[in-house]
């Protein structure tokens, strides 16, 4: 019997077996059968788990944005949250002996990925945290001579089968206390694999891994030894794997499996739901959620809407919708009208891109049901019918896809050349032709008279993006990057015809980008970043260009005078007066005239100062472009932590009147039409049209709000998960860094996993199998992440920036977290002014509810952060009555920065006490905006010492290793010596003396490479443990229909040294190894850090510091006595 649900995360108990399926837990008898529900929540639910006894089963589900720990009774109800820890991180592993939940999270620190140890007891008492430091499972022995052996598995930042055969840094380790000691030691260290899952079977130790090169179920003595495995999976991981401690059940491809003893084979479950599968019934689309695109017919008068891979025609203020696009399993984007009353598009018909054209209105009807038809020989034209109408949930099989001999539809397709991936796509104002531009640098022209597809240009430097017809049709330009990832392009164009010579706009020295024909086809209007006006860095000796972009136009024939230029008297009104315009009735059509020789040098700068511009537009006698106030990337320089970063606002500039004034103030997306009158603008779900002309008020008549909900649309969501599986293979197929895909049989594994889709239940569900797909590739950075979700209605867990311990009236206050006054997102509320809680006072309600015992102040903040609420605040004096105050706070969203500010804090202190002022201590927790703030905070200070601890722990990567290394890695050549002040260093913030890098398996990505690079600069000795081993990089540019971003590892990194391809799928070894055992983390050690103080004090002895030179020997300047004239002898 074939499987024909989707089943994971399976624990066993008695008679029964516990899992999720459709995001739900269930309960099932393990002889098979029928299941039954033990939640009906439709959220993501994960690892449930019996207690001892069996009657409860524990589990996480999402709560107000967050997994938590929640329970109820095997028999169903009784239901109750465990938890209100708001993180991410959470997850349920398990039971105590004595019936508490052990859970994971890192909701106390200040990595997200330290997920600790945590003993939840199921009545609400308080919570007790295991001291072991982090851990991804947690498992106890049996008892054999008064001893009890604990297993500790170390935290896998992915599951083994999300990247399989992952050889990196973090890849599972198991730790052993022998003895009950306290006292952890690496447990089969010999063992090249990713282990995971650890159970304790009667007196082995089981767990999963995949040394083997797959993952399959192994077992061990207690002493390491006799290696078995016991299962023999090698199309699909075996996956989560638990017991009850002598049978064992697993996951593999999304079927239940039973072993009844080690020594026993496997026996697949059959289990029937016995569900109305909510999950796979049609749901309606909302098409703010999933909106993409809006753009405007050439009258004006409606627009091309895109949404969730379907395309709409729909007018802009009354009238109903009409479907462009919406067949079931089918992915459509890049919409442009084409002509009055027909549209151009991409869509994946039969599982590759195709350029469809569709006569909106056409009156045919739908051909014979068939599956894509196939082009007849020596023809790229072919005829098609759409199923066109809301889907009704019918499969594939039975969806009109295409159809040769419907052409009364109005459908036709053009199929490409082997694979491609359209980026760009738009039409020429006579309709008689569309270009197209390929991920891989092509543009392609369609000639609509004569049906023919060619290719007009290509590069081998990337994708082309920008694309725009002249006036007259006869003419295209695009912007075409010269150089590897985009850092230059250069504007181009050509006639729009077979072998037409390509002429160069502009010179390829700059990033010169949204070329466009003004609209009397006289200037190519363009955007270039070609301003080079730098400002000094206000905290360290730096220039940079925040802003580099001006508008420029281009004149096309060499006898156009300069619209912005002088004029001779009574010559000609000046041509800015009617640049841009439409041709009048009685004139004739415009035609464009170009004149190539010396063009680059025709450019003339529009008079507006350098901004951040982006997507130039010409209209009637002006310019449009949004402008972006320059703002920095982490936020932290806003007014409030709560403002949001400022909209880009569409500007016009008037060409005559040679001044931008603000269209539309708030501004995600525009587009203009054909005729240049309209502009249709897309901001926080909203789609506006308003003339382009001038600003018109939000209630004036011309400032239409385009009602979206006249789309009505059923999604088919088993339709959509083919085509997302389908387009995510595709992906990676066509942009995995090797074109080989590192001789993977790629079909061979669609095949292998396709066929699952048909068993989901869930989106959730998708995104598992989508990850098992990405993780056959053995590859970094290959990452499925689905848009956030909660229940409707709740907000986040809000949080005090303080610890709490329960007492007689309320929860007091055991630690208020110190704040970072340079960083407001690292501030405690209970510090606020105004606010005066200090460490004992009493937290005994929250909005005048009074604190429960059982969870403390947290239940009352779920929902509250970012919100203001009231704490009714107990103060015990030494002598007197309590003193009972009443304030108001604001809770925060995350206490991650918070602590993590303490936790730099508290190094920093320790390295300065244990050196008597003589280290300094930097922390770079990634190389992002972040990171780079964070290094520069202390950087002045902190170089100034005798010596440097530069802790790159933890490093979530990033790009901007190049300029820390040069940073951490200057050498002091000269001194400055300011009369009156102290001397300073040449260059500026150069470490003075030696410098160690601290890393470990949590450093990663840019993390690899800058540990790398600090051993082949010879920059400091590197001491701690192997890094994650990820450098393949990725540039997050494509998302599936739904908005699910999917990565592919594109960039792959090679390094000098004969280092080569080595740090993929390995890590950076570090010069000094040094582990941090978990009862290093129980003692609150840090043997790494000791390890590089240490290490710091003996390199100094053999290499001090740089000092300045005393201030003497000064070289004279008195020029001494004159001496006699040379003439007098």
């Amino acid at each position: 019997m074939v499987p024909s649900h989707y089943l994971r995360f399976p624990h066993v108990h008695g008679d029964l077996v516990t899992f999720v399926a459709e995001n739900d837990v269930w309960v099932a008898p393990l002889t098979g059968g029928r299941a039954w529900r033990i939640s009906a929540m439709q959220l993501p639910a994960r690892g449930p788990r019996f207690s001892p006894d069996g009657t409860t089963i524990a589990w996480t589900v999402t709560q107000a944005g967050a997994p938590e720990v929640v329970a109820a009774d095997t028999e169903g109800g009784n239901f109750r949250r465990l938890t209100y820890w708001g993180h991410q991180s959470t997850k349920v592993r398990g039971f105590t002996a004595e019936g508490d939940v052990i859970a994971t999270s890192a909701f106390r620190h200040q990595d997200p990925r330290h997920a600790w140890g945590y003993r939840v007891p199921l009545d609400g008492s308080a919570q007790t945290v295991y001291p072991y430091g982090p851990l991804d499972a947690l498992v106890q022995g049996p008892v054999t001579g008064g001893t009890q052996p604990v297993v500790i598995a170390s935290v896998l930042t992915r599951e083994p089968a999300w990247w399989k055969r992952y050889r990196g840094g973090t890849a599972g380790k198991l730790w052993i206390d022998a003895d009950g000691s306290g006292d952890f030691a690496r447990f089969l260290p010999e063992l090249d694999g990713n282990i995971s899952d650890p159970l304790w079977v009667k007196d082995r130790l089981a767990f999963l891994s995949d040394h083997e090169g797959y993952g399959n179920l192994y077992s061990v003595t207690v002493q390491g030894q006799d290696l078995q495995r016991h299962t023999d999976h090698s199309d699909f991981y075996v996956r989560h794997a638990t017991t009850d401690g002598t049978r064992m059940v697993f996951e593999s491809a999304g079927a239940l499996w039973l072993m009844d003893s080690l020594d026993a084979a496997p026996v697949r479950l059959e289990i029937s739901l016995g569900s109305a599968s909510t999950g796979r019934r049609p749901q309606p689309l909302n098409v703010v959620r999933h909106l993409a695109a809006a753009t405007p017919v050439p009258t004006g008068t409606a627009s091309i809407v895109e949404s969730h891979g379907t395309l709409h025609w729909l007018t802009h203020k009354d009238g109903p919708s009409r479907v462009v696009e919406a067949t079931a399993g089918v992915r459509a984007r890049l919409g442009q009208p084409l002509g009055a009353d027909q549209v151009a598009y991409i869509a994946d018909h039969g599982g590759e891109e195709s350029l469809f054209i569709r006569d909106v209105f056409a009156t045919g009807v739908p051909g014979p049901r068939s599956r894509t038809a196939v082009p007849s020989s020596g023809s790229s034209l072919e005829s098609a019918a759409s199923a066109i109408f809301p889907t009704d949930g019918t499969a594939a099989e039975d969806t009109v896809v295409a159809q040769d001999t419907a052409a009364a539809s109005g459908v036709s397709r053009w199929a490409f050349d082997g694979p491609f991936r359209a980026s760009n796509l738009t039409t020429s104002p006579d309709g008689t032709r569309v270009a197209v531009a390929g991920e891989m640098g092509e543009i392609l022209i369609l000639l609509l008279d004569s049906g023919t597809l060619f290719t007009l240009a290509s590069t081998h430097h990337g994708a082309v993006d920008d694309l725009a017809f002249s006036p007259d049709s006869q003419w295209l330009t695009w912007a075409e990057p010269v150089t590897g990832e985009g850092a230059r392009t250069q504007v181009r164009l050509a006639r729009t015809e077979p072998g037409a010579e390509i002429h160069n706009v502009t010179d390829g020295r700059f990033r010169d980008h949204s070329p466009v024909f003004t609209r009397d086809g006289r200037f190519l209007a363009l955007l270039s970043d070609r301003s080079f006006d730098p400002v000094y860095d206000t905290h360290r000796f730096d220039l940079s260009f925040p802003v580099s972009t001006k508008p420029f136009l281009v004149a096309l024939s060499a006898d156009t005078p300069s619209p912005f230029g002088p004029s001779v008297h009574q010559a000609d009104p000046a041509p800015a007066a009617t640049l841009g315009a439409d041709q009048a009735d009685d004139e004739p059509d415009v035609s464009v005239t170009v004149d190539p020789g010396r063009l680059a040098e025709r450019i003339i700068a529009v008079p507006v100062p350098q901004g951040d511009y982006e997507g130039l537009r010409a209209v009637d006698g002006a310019l449009l472009w949004t402008a972006t106030e320059s703002v920095g990337v982490t936020g932290d320089g806003r007014a409030t932590t709560s403002a949001k970063d400022p909209a880009k606002r569409l500007e016009r500039f008037d060409l005559a009147k040679r001044a931008a004034d603000t269209l539309v103030s708030e501004v995600d997306s525009f587009e203009v039409s054909g005729d240049g009158a309209t502009v249709v603008v897309i901001h926080a779900g909203k789609v506006t049209a308003v003339p382009t002309k001038g600003k018109v008020d939000k209630d004036s008549p011309d400032n239409v709000e385009v009602d979206l909900g006249r789309i009505r649309v059923l999604l088919d969501p088993v339709s959509v998960w083919r085509q997302a599986f389908d387009e995510t293979w595709r992906l990676q197929r066509d942009f995995f860094w090797d074109q080989e895909m590192g001789g993977l049989d790629w079909p061979a594994i669609r095949d292998r996993y396709r066929p699952l889709v048909e068993r989901l239940g869930s989106h959730d569900d998708l995104v598992d199998v989508l990850w098992e797909v990405h993780g056959e590739l053995g590859t970094s950075h290959a990452y499925v992440t689905p848009l956030l979700f909660g229940e409707p209605g709740t907000g986040a867990q809000g949080f005090l920036g303080a610890e709490l311990a329960p007492v007689e009236q309320g929860w007091a206050v055991q630690r208020i977290f110190a704040g970072e006054s340079s960083d407001p997102q690292a501030v405690s509320p209970l510090t606020a002014p105004g606010v005066a809680v200090e460490v004992g006072d009493i937290i005994a309600a929250v909005d005048g509810v009074p604190v429960p015992t059982a969870h403390g102040p947290s239940v009352l903040l779920t929902g509250a952060a970012g919100k203001t609420v009231e704490l009714t605040v107990v103060r015990n004096p030494e002598q007197g009555e309590p003193q009972v105050r009443r304030v108001a706070v604001v809770p925060l969203r995350s206490e991650e920065r918070l602590r993590y500010q303490n936790w730099v804090t508290a190094n920093r202190a320790l390295v300065h006490q244990a050196s008597e002022g003589r280290f300094g201590y930097l922390h770079i927790p990634d190389m992002v905006a972040r990171g780079w703030a964070q290094l520069h905070r202390d950087l002045d200070r902190e170089t100034a010492r005798d010596a440097l601890v530069v802790d790159v722990r933890s490093n979530r990567g990033g790009h901007t290793s190049q300029l820390v290394a040069e940073l951490i890695g200057r050498k002091v050549t000269a001194w400055s010596f300011p009369r009156g002040e102290q001397p300073g260093t040449y260059p500026a913030h150069a470490p003075r003396g030696p410098v160690v890098i601290l890393t470990d398996e949590f450093a990663g990505s840019d993390g690899d490479i800058i540990t790398q690079v600090s051993k082949l600069r010879a920059i400091g000795p590197v001491i701690g443990a192997r890094t994650w081993g990820g450098v393949v990089g990725i540039d997050g540019r494509f998302s599936l229909a739904d908005g699910t971003a999917v990565t592919q590892p594109r960039y792959a990194f090679w390094m000098t040294g004969g280092v080569g391809w080595g740090v993929e799928n390995y890590g950076v070894d570090p010069d000094i190894e040094v582990p941090f055992p978990p009862q290093a983390h129980a003692a609150g050690e840090d043997p790494q850090l000791k390890r590089g103080m240490e290490v710091l004090r003996e390199m100094i002895t053999t290499a001090p510091t740089d000092v300045p030179p005393v201030r003497t020997n000064y070289p004279l300047l008195n020029p001494g006595k004159l001496p006699p004239r040379p003439q007098q002898g």
